[in-house]
């Protein structure tokens, strides 16, 4: 059984990387009892495969960081690590992730789409200016040949 930590889902259609549950069935069975952990690991349902990029920025400690930062975190350092389609929030809880933890991954989730986007709008736009370059000197050079006779 999974339970939503977003009130509604981001938009779907800019294929961005989201969020949508927490996988009940992976969080310590103690929860609740009087040895229930302070921290634990609580996994997370990514919406698609995370990408080589997507996952090299999720798990770069300075964004467990910046997180742990934002939401006041304090004991053990927040850590983040992909696993498949799971995101495995490391050193935290149900309660923190209620009060803001889960809004600031969706928020940072938000942020790395946009920035992934904007990188590769950069390097389809420096692609297309080297296909344009190519293809004109490529003109210039056949017209230059085209001047030339063995006559």
């Amino acid at each position: 059984m999974t339970t939503a930590i977003q009130p509604h889902a981001p938009d779907a259609s800019t294929g961005d990387l989201h969020l949508l549950s927490i996988l009940e069935s992976g969080l310590p069975a103690e929860l609740g009892t009087a040895d229930e952990p302070a921290t634990y690991t609580v996994p997370v349902v990514f919406s698609r495969q995370v990408g080589r990029d997507e996952r090299a920025r999720i798990e770069d400690p300075a964004t467990a960081r910046r997180l742990a930062e934002q939401i006041g975190a304090t004991g053990p350092p927040l850590r983040l690590a992909v696993s498949d389609r799971r995101l495995l929030v490391e050193n935290t809880n149900l309660d923190q992730l209620r009060d803001g933890l889960a809004a600031a991954l969706a928020a940072m989730l938000r942020d790395l789409g946009g920035e992934l986007r904007a990188a590769s709008d950069e390097r389809a736009v420096a692609a297309d200016a080297r296909v344009v370059e190519e293809r004109r000197r490529s003109d210039a050079t056949h017209a230059a040949v085209s001047t030339i006779r063995f006559e």
